[in-house]
Order: C-alpha cells, then structure tokens, then sequence
C-alpha cells in the first residue's frame, strides 16, 4: 500500500489497545436487542517515512448495516 502523504511504500503492522491481546475490530448492528452484531478485524498500516498510519477493516461487506 502506498502512502497517500509521500508515496512510499508502507507496511503492514499489528495495533495493540487491550490486555487480551485481540487487536482491533469494527462492530455494527441493527437497533434492536435481538439483533445480532457484526465483526470485521482491522489491518495497519505505517508509513517508515512520514509515520502516517491507515486503518482498514478487511471485511467491510461483512458490517455493512442494511
């Protein structure tokens, strides 16, 4: 993936946050309390330039909330 800043190529690294060591993830749902929410884990990326970092949720079709 190409940085949108400087164009150099960035690479792929794990972003931590929780004690449990899951990572990150993207959750939607329907209101209602019987509906069921859906998951998409995300994927980092970092800049070894500039130090910009993007996300993105490797299953958006998955979460999407009709």
């Amino acid at each position: 993936m190409e940085c949108l800043r400087c164009k150099e190529e960035m690479f792929n690294a794990k972003l931590c946050g929780d004690a449990y060591g899951t990572g990150l993830f993207l959750r939607s749902k329907k209101k209602g309390m019987f509906e069921m929410a859906k998951d998409s884990t995300v994927s980092c990326y970092v800049c070894p330039e500039c130090g910009y970092v993007e996300l993105k949720a490797d299953e958006p079709k998955k979460i999407r909330v009709n």
